[in-house]
């Protein structure tokens, strides 16, 4: 897919004032884009123009007005799918203990869409928008068992299974033999073959056309003996979440592959 570079500089734009959180001039926007500060002017007077940033002081910094946080609670308000992912998070979250989260498969790689964080000191962090490659974490497996096998063997052939620790699986065939076994039991566990002192269990499901997952993460010394028992977890409750969106005509005619 040919990325259209307006709207990727866009989205950097925001990305950047939420890192940077404060106004920024020009000449900064311009450097952190690493773009010439003419093409990042068209831009900032765009944005400015339709009423996403405003200047700020004297010196005619630039910082992003209400009307993304406005326009995103809108589309956020109407999201009845993203409200029941969001339960089952939370109830995933409580009954663990531990971090919860929503990831969806996208191309070759499985993109966390939500996010719900343990309440304790020392957990596993993420954010809404990380990525992780399918072969080595437990929610793009989760993903793949959810797929067809000759669409799971198809994608799998054009993934690069990059060695990330000692534990990473890196041919096809341990990728395979592991998904369906993982695919027949319910769920997908990962003993840090992304972050060596991190375990994250999930369990894959389809919402409509969309394939998600369901996932737990969490310090390795801590889960290490209850993984089975939050595979159980996970697993139900991606299947409860799948009959429930089912009702609801937002979900497509399979649950969870068991």
């Amino acid at each position: 897919m040919t990325a259209v570079k307006s709207a990727l500089r866009t989205l950097q734009i925001l990305e950047i004032f939420a890192e940077q959180r404060r106004p920024l001039s020009l000449g900064e926007l311009a450097r952190l884009m690493e773009t010439p500060k003419s093409s990042c002017l068209a831009l900032l007077a765009t944005l400015a123009d339709c009423g996403y940033l405003y200047r700020v002081g004297l010196e005619g910094a630039y910082y992003p007005t209400r009307r993304w946080l406005d326009n995103a609670s809108q589309v956020a308000e109407h999201d009845t799918v993203a409200a029941e992912v969001k339960a089952s998070l939370r109830r995933l979250r409580d009954a663990t203990g531990e971090t919860a989260i929503d990831a969806v498969l996208v191309g070759d790689r499985s993109v966390y869409l939500d996010v719900v964080e343990s309440s304790e000191l020392v957990r596993f962090t993420a954010r809404a928008g990380d990525s992780k490659p399918l072969h080595a974490s437990a929610s793009g497996r989760a993903q793949l068992g959810v797929l067809e096998p000759a669409e799971r063997q198809a994608l799998v052939r054009k993934l690069t299974l990059e060695r990330i620790t000692s534990r990473t699986r890196v041919t096809q065939r341990a990728l395979e033999q592991t998904v369906q076994e993982e695919s027949a039991r319910g769920w997908s566990a990962n003993y840090g073959e992304f972050r060596p002192d991190v375990i994250s269990i999930a369990s894959g499901l389809r919402l409509g056309a969309t394939v998600h997952s369901l996932v737990v993460g969490a310090p390795y010394q801590r889960v290490e003996k209850k993984v089975d028992k939050i595979g159980q977890a996970v697993r139900a409750e991606a299947q409860a979440l799948a009959r429930r969106l089912q009702g609801q005509g937002g979900a497509g005619n399979k649950e969870t592959r068991r």
